[in-house]
């Protein structure tokens, strides 16, 4: 019975069973005189499939090309909006929805439509000869991810800003964009307005295989299944797009153009020597971001950090949140130095107290310790008339103050405000020193003095007054410095009156100064002060753009603590993956946000008059929705597997005693290994990876009862069968470019890229088991990469389509 448009859960469920019962068996559907089957071959060529244990013969059964799917299918084009880049930079926002041709809105105007198939080209439009498409290589722009929404004339695209993690909207948009969502950009979400009269979806999600394989890999369900969507009439894409194309080298008017390799930032891990592809599409962190981690850090000045900074970018960002607003400047360089602590560390220039190096040593291993045998530290501020250095030898400390010559100024140590009651030098306007112990907003205590005035000069109406004294005070009314502190930093405040003699000031400020040696000597490390735990950490990653007027990438990134799901969900955390925890991210899709440039800050943008322009192509297949021949299916995100953080994760660069990796037969292998509770009938299955990397990811059913922390302890496949896990589906990409006869010759056969094949489960007509219900089954779930060399921002992550 139907009811006010929507089908009861009695009637729905007994379609289900129908549909799936007449998918099963091989019927073959009539779907009337209008309906016009295509004879075209493939937009993209041939296709790669897995067969999963139970298939039989599904490489001679299965339809090899849309046109032959059992009653055949109709064919609609949709291009998307125009995606502009230029070299090095990101596209990541959503375009705004496409329309489908009238003649096709019309047609299924109050009718469900049945979506068998969809197939994705990247192309200049009418750019070729005679005006006709042409598609654009992976290697010139690499799509790292795109995900589908589409609409009915019952729902509605809306435009709207996020305003933040907790905006109603955010949760499910995360959900379909790899675990990332951008609030500088608008989104289009999907409204429902009304009802549709068929009682069917009027949108839907679709997503699979949707990365760099995207063009090669079968996004289809078997002959039967569908995803339906009543009165169809547009859609809309977030596409995540890296421009790697290198303008003098490529010619990409001609077929397939031989990779070569444009310029690359420092932090890049591609191979240097015949690369097969750009190290920008793995996302590296480049000196164009600043990494903000949230907490705070010390200057220390003995012996090492309990837990040292562990990438330049937190170097940098935690010098200047800890010494730069004391008004110095800050000079940073990193490299590799054995005679330079680990991690970061500050020396005082030569040239003027005010300014400091800040290095970032990549030598992890390096024993040598903070400010070890310095002889003298400095430290320097700006202060309310001027600045404060104090350089401080083995015994004594030499304190210069500067200001204007004709009225008081002074400083007080180690406080932040006078209730302290600070020991304080104070330079009236006739250069006389004196020193106090301030009181509670009142002139203090006058102290004998302990300094000797070493120069008093006037230049220009500025008095630079010079004065020493022994670093030990000579009673508790006086500050005692020391040249070697696990806090190498203090506070100060400073004032300036308005007349020659000490009495209420004019100006005042609140400031610190931290103690490190000069740049002869080895530097203070900055270290963080009560370090979390790994994978709690929280921050943010902010871009600056440079002058150059190409340059319009802006906005922050925030990362969150806990990103990586816990063992025995995955194997991330205690594999110490740098994906899982701010201070350890080093690249991924983090630092790959829309019109960001993946180039280092002193590398400009170049070939800024050659955009490169181009559209998402997409083809859908359609049916007309028979319910008692088509199974409905929907994205099962909630019932995917993810391995990663949902997706993403670090290749190391395997050696001895790397988390996770191994040599076998001469190429090193990272495994990460995983378990999860079962859900969902699956039709479709297919593991998301990127090349260069991805090696395979399979699924088992562990036996019933297993816990999931028993079922996650094989570290191998071999480890799983011995302990009597059944295979359910195994996916090894199929490389472009090698000679492999399932891709030799077909479209988009490209060196060093994949092509991902998939898992479905439907009619044996077609060769396949039928579909099995996952529910309550514990899972294991293993992925590995070839680890010969590192890469930022792989994935591992398991997309199903099911009911």
């Amino acid at each position: 019975q139907r009811s006010s448009g929507t089908y009861s859960c009695f009637t729905m469920a007994l379609v289900a069973v129908a549909a799936a019962v007449a998918a099963a068996v091989g019927v073959v559907p009539n779907f009337g005189p209008g309906f016009n089957a295509t004879t075209q071959a493939n937009m993209n060529g041939a296709y790669v499939h897995s067969p999963t244990p139970g298939s039989k013969h599904m490489e001679t059964l299965f339809p090899k090309q849309f046109a032959d799917y059992p009653g055949g299918v109709e064919m609609v084009e949709v291009y998307g909006p125009a995606i502009t880049t230029r070299y090095s930079q990101v596209w990541w926002a959503p375009l705004a929805p496409a329309q489908f041709p009238d003649w096709f809105v019309k047609k299924y105007d109050g009718k469900p439509v049945a979506i068998v198939g969809w197939e994705i080209d990247q192309v200049r439009k009418g750019a070729g000869p005679n005006g006709d498409d042409v598609s654009v290589p992976i290697t010139a722009s690499y799509n790292h991810h795109y995900n589908l929404n589409i609409a009915g004339k019952n729902s509605r695209f809306k435009k709207v800003m996020l305003t933040g993690p907790d905006d109603p909207h955010a949760t499910l948009l995360k959900a379909q964009g790899h675990g990332m969502l951008s609030y500088d950009e608008p989104h289009y979400i999907v409204e429902k307005l009304n009802e549709s009269a068929s009682g069917y979806p009027s949108s839907a999600f679709i997503t699979s295989g949707n990365g760099g394989e995207y063009r090669k890999t079968l996004h289809a369900f078997p002959p039967g299944y569908a995803v339906v969507v009543d009165s169809l009439t547009s859609v809309s894409d977030a596409p995540m797009q890296i421009d790697t194309w290198n303008r003098d080298e490529m010619d990409i008017n001609k077929a397939d153009p031989k990779f070569v390799p444009g310029p690359l930032p420092a932090s890049s891990q591609a191979p240097k020597r015949n690369p097969m592809y750009s190290g920008l599409l793995e996302c590296p962190m480049t000196t164009r971001i600043t990494k903000n981690v949230d907490g705070t850090y010390v200057v220390q000045s003995v012996s090492r950090c309990t837990e040292g900074i562990l990438t330049f970018q937190e170097c940098y960002h935690a010098a200047a949140t800890t010494m730069a607003g004391s008004g110095l400047s800050l000079v940073n360089a990193s490299g590799s130095d054995p005679a330079r602590p680990a991690g970061c560390s500050v020396t005082s220039n030569l040239t003027s107290p005010m300014v400091l190096d800040v290095y970032f040593n990549k030598l992890a291993g390096s024993a040598v310790e903070c400010a070890a045998q310095a002889t003298t530290t400095v430290g320097a501020a700006a202060t309310a008339s001027g600045r404060v250095s104090v350089s401080l030898s083995s015994s004594k400390a030499t304190i210069t103050l500067s200001g204007p010559s004709t009225v008081w100024f002074g400083v007080g140590f180690n406080a932040s405000s006078m209730p302290e009651q600070p020991w304080t030098v104070v330079v009236d306007g006739a250069g006389a020193v004196t020193e106090r112990k301030l009181g509670d907003h009142e002139p203090g205590t006058l102290l004998a003095p302990s300094l000797t005035v070493v120069s008093n000069t006037v230049a220009a109406g500025v008095r630079t007054v010079v004065a020493s004294r022994p670093l030990a005070g000579t009673s508790p009314d006086y500050f005692t410095f020391t040249t070697v502190s696990a806090d190498a930093t203090v506070k100060f405040i400073s004032a300036v009156g308005s007349g020659s003699a000490f009495a209420y000031h004019k100006a005042r400020t609140i400031g610190t100064m931290s103690f490190v040696p000069s740049s002869e000597s080895v530097g203070a490390c900055v270290c963080p002060e009560a370090p979390k735990p790994f994978g709690a950490a929280s921050g943010k990653l902010t871009y600056t753009a440079t002058n150059q007027s190409i340059d319009t990438g802006t906005g922050a990134v925030g990362f969150t603590a806990n990103k990586c799901a816990q063992w025995p969900q995955t194997s991330l955390v205690p594999q110490g993956n740098p994906t899982c925890d701010i201070r350890h991210y080093r690249g991924g899709q983090s630092a790959c946000h829309h019109m960001w440039s993946l180039l280092d800050a002193d590398q400009p943008i170049p070939w800024a008059d050659q955009p490169l322009i181009f559209h998402h192509k997409y083809r859908f297949y359609v049916q007309p929705f028979q319910q008692q021949y088509h199974q409905p299916v929907t994205y099962l995100g909630g019932d995917g597997f993810y391995l990663g953080s949902p997706y993403e994760y670090d290749v190391p660069a395997c050696a001895d005693g790397v988390p996770g990796c191994t040599m076998v037969d001469g190429t090193w292998i990272h495994t990460l290994t995983g378990s999860k509770i079962g859900s969902g009938r699956f039709a479709s299955l297919n593991f998301h990876c990127h090349a260069p990397t991805c090696l395979m990811m399979a699924i088992y059913a562990c036996p019933n009862g297993t816990s999931t922390t028993d079922c996650a302890k094989p570290t191998t496949e071999a480890e799983a069968v011995a302990q009597g896990y059944e295979l359910l589906c195994r996916q090894a990409p199929a490389y472009g470019g090698t000679g492999n006869p399932a891709l030799n010759g077909t479209g988009f056969d490209e060196p060093g890229y994949i092509a991902i094949p998939d898992c479905f489960w439907g009619s044996p007509d077609q060769g396949l088991e039928l579909p099995r219900d996952l529910k309550g089954i514990p899972i294991f779930m293993i992925k590995t990469a070839n680890a010969s060399i590192g890469h930022y921002g792989e994935m591992a992550g398991g997309q199903p389509f099911g009911f």
